[in-house]
């Protein structure tokens, strides 16, 4: 069985049946069910192949260099693409660069998803890329730290708390919107 190159991970199950691998594998197992039903998983790498829509997602992260360190939210997206057979384009941006610069370059995304990281370098510019998003209507997702973030946001900017945060990242601060218990 060749294991030949795919330009998409979905493809290899269907390259390994029309190879006759699962066949192969019943046969040692001295399995006899009935013949695989792959029109499900042929419609996916269909709807992935020839999507009807784009969207455009800007991931604000700290660790964008890597950007495997997000790969269950760049999967996550991608298969929500293959439900709604949309085309995802996902633009990393690294939020410490939001902390000096302007956030106009969100201006263009139809969504923003603020991902989880850890300790307080870059927390101000996903802060920011909430406030544009809230301020913008533009649709925004913040999972874990990108939740805490969105709360000291909108506890700073909607509230009129300016020193609200997280006691992790100030443990004096006189309005603690998230509070890490010990």
């Amino acid at each position: 069985i060749p294991a030949l190159d795919a330009d998409s991970i979905y493809k290899i199950p269907g390259m390994l049946h029309a190879e006759g691998l699962d066949v192969i594998v019943c046969r040692k197992l001295q399995l006899n069910p009935p013949p695989a039903d792959l029109s499900t998983w042929h419609g996916l790498v269909e709807a992935l192949e020839h999507p009807e829509h784009a969207v455009h997602i800007a991931m604000v992260g700290k660790y964008v260099d890597l950007t495997e360190s997000y790969k269950s939210l760049s999967e996550a997206l991608t298969h929500a693409g293959i439900h709604t057979r949309s085309k995802v384009h996902i633009h990393y941006v690294d939020s410490e660069v939001l902390e000096k610069d302007d956030v106009e370059s969100l201006r263009s995304m139809d969504a923003i998803l603020v991902p989880g990281g850890f300790g307080k370098r870059g927390v101000e510019g996903k802060i920011k890329a909430i406030r544009f998003a809230r301020e913008n209507g533009i649709p925004s997702l913040g999972i874990c730290l990108g939740m805490q973030v969105a709360v000291i946001e909108f506890a700073r900017n909607v509230c009129g708390w300016k020193d609200a945060n997280s006691t992790e990242f100030d443990k004096a601060t006189t309005h603690p919107v998230v509070s890490l218990l010990e």
